[in-house]
């Protein structure tokens, strides 16, 4: 699953990504700052709405924005 998110340095990729793993310690994260939607990749798991709207909440919960990207 993949996520755009509004973090703008290694600091904020920071703060995401350890609420997240805080929250699905299961998951294996990565944020990529190099591209224009700075790209939150929850890897391997399959799209599923709810987890994304957790994932989204976690994201908010740290200050920043985040939406699914949901794949067609």
């Amino acid at each position: 699953m993949q996520f755009k998110t509004n973090a703008k340095c290694q600091g904020c990729s920071s703060t995401i990504l350890k609420a997240v793993r805080n929250r699905f310690p299961n998951e294996e994260w990565s944020l990529d700052l190099s591209t224009a939607d700075k790209v939150l990749e929850c890897h391997g798991v399959p799209d599923n709405g709810e987890m994304a709207a957790q994932v989204v909440k976690t994201i908010e919960e740290t200050g920043f924005k985040g939406s699914w990207i949901k794949n067609a």
